[in-house]
């Protein structure tokens, strides 16, 4: 188990970071970005922005909870996981890993095929490579290495899926009715595609993002073994 200082570190680094990129995003790089930011729904539109918002308010209460919260492991029992660890734990599994690795997985994939699907040349004028990478590359291995040195106690599947889901359906949601109300489509593969064809590709964003909540569970249970929920049962039994 790593020290209290590693996570502490992990998190102030990466609060930094994920501040800074946001603050560049939002003031600097969107006002140069017409289309971004005079369009119906702006920089609200991307689920990008939704994750840089989601990361930082995660890595936020992350330190925040190592300064004045607990960071119990799975040997100890639920009262030994502050209130602030217990939100900070829901958020990581049902919003910031999945979510995250989402966001990483559909940007490149769709990148090799076709750039101009979700990130077109003329960004590249606007948006420097660092940024790009902040928001669509190191937020998979930070997750990862935030599984690594804190362990998270993650929610009953029956929870964490509607959870997912939900938040999942709400961005569709959005997308489409930006779509209707402003004839805009928010990723240009989204334009290209026929209806019939849309609604599968939304129903794989939901399938691969209930995947990546499951993967989120399964790296954490690599992490730290396979007692996540059982040493909690057997303190009970006794």
């Amino acid at each position: 188990m790593a020290s209290k200082a590693v996570p502490l570190a992990v998190h102030l680094t990466v609060l930094v970071i994920q501040a800074y990129s946001v603050y560049y995003d939002y003031f600097i790089c969107r006002p140069r970005n017409n289309y971004s930011w005079n369009s119906y729904g702006g920089p609200w539109k991307y689920l990008t922005w939704w994750t840089e918002l989601i990361n930082t308010f995660y890595f936020g209460i992350a330190l925040l909870n190592d300064l004045c919260g607990s960071n119990a492991g799975p040997e100890d029992g639920k009262d030994k996981h502050s209130t602030l660890q217990k939100f900070r734990d829901r958020m990581y599994s049902i919003l910031a890993f999945p979510i995250g690795a989402f966001v990483v997985a559909s940007f490149w994939s769709l990148y090799a095929v076709d750039r101009e699907l979700v990130y077109p040349a003329e960004l590249d004028k606007i948006i420097p490579s660092w940024l790009n990478h902040v928001m669509h590359t190191t937020v998979l291995p930070f997750l990862l290495i935030e599984a690594y040195v804190v362990y998270h106690e993650y929610p009953s599947k029956k929870v964490g899926i509607p959870g997912i889901v939900f938040f999942s359906s709400l961005y569709q949601f959005w997308i489409l009715w930006i779509a209707f109300k402003a004839d805009i489509w928010v990723y240009p593969i989204l334009r290209v595609l026929s209806w019939p064809m849309r609604i599968v590709f939304m129903v794989l964003c939901w399938v691969l993002v209930m995947i990546l909540y499951l993967c989120g569970h399964e790296v954490t249970q690599m992490c730290w073994g396979p007692t996540q929920g059982k040493t909690l049962q057997a303190k009970k039994v006794k």
